[in-house]
Formats: structure tokens, sequence, C-alpha cells
């Protein structure tokens, strides 16, 4: 039987405020196929998350989600599944408006043995 490659992350951003936009860090997905974000938040942001992608960890690329997600004034969650070939991943909040406090876990693993 085949190893899977597994990453967990559960306090990936951790109390961040969303006063600003935040870029969160990137994590090299060389060894993974699918990557997870669990988003969940506080307050009233308003704003757009967008996953960027990069080879280097320098030249970064907005990768096209299926469903726009956005923070719309009130505390929720949502969960970004992503597959990608690239190098490096990462999460980036957009602020709009309005104050919050994020929180993410991510979770990357293979998908072939």
């Amino acid at each position: 039987m085949a190893n899977k490659t597994i990453v967990d992350f559960p306090k990936y951003v951790d109390g961040t405020s969303m006063g600003a936009s935040v870029n969160c860090p990137s994590t090299n997905i060389m060894y993974v196929d699918r990557v997870g974000y669990q988003i969940s938040y506080t307050g009233t942001p308003t704003g757009t998350f967008s996953v960027e992608i990069s080879n280097d960890n320098a030249t970064w690329e907005a990768m096209t989600l299926s469903t726009a997600i956005a923070a719309a004034g009130s505390a929720d969650n949502h969960f970004i599944d992503c597959e990608t070939a690239a190098k490096y991943i990462r999460l980036v909040y957009t602020r709009s408006s309005g104050t919050g406090t994020l929180n993410v876990a991510l979770t990357t693993k293979s998908i072939s043995g």
C-alpha cells in the first residue's frame, strides 16, 4: 500500500486582524495535490478571499475559483478546495471595510499513492 503525503495546519492563521488586507503565509505544496482552507471570521469584515499560486515563492498569480468567496459584513465560515500543479500556495484577504478576526485551518494531501 502506498503512503500519502498529508500536511495539517489547524492554526495556519490564528486570530489575525481583518482591519487591513492579509497575505497569509505561503506553503510549499510540491509533494501534494490538494489544498483545503477552512476559513472562519468574526466581526463585520467586508472584502474578498483569493488563492494565489507561485513556482518561485515571489511572483504570485491568482487562481480561478469556481465560486467567489467574500466576507459580507458579518461573521461567517467558508471552505476553499484547490487542486494545482504549482509549488507554492497562499490565501489572500483583500479588505474593503469593517474589521474582524480571521482564523484559517490548512490541510493538504496527495490523491495518488
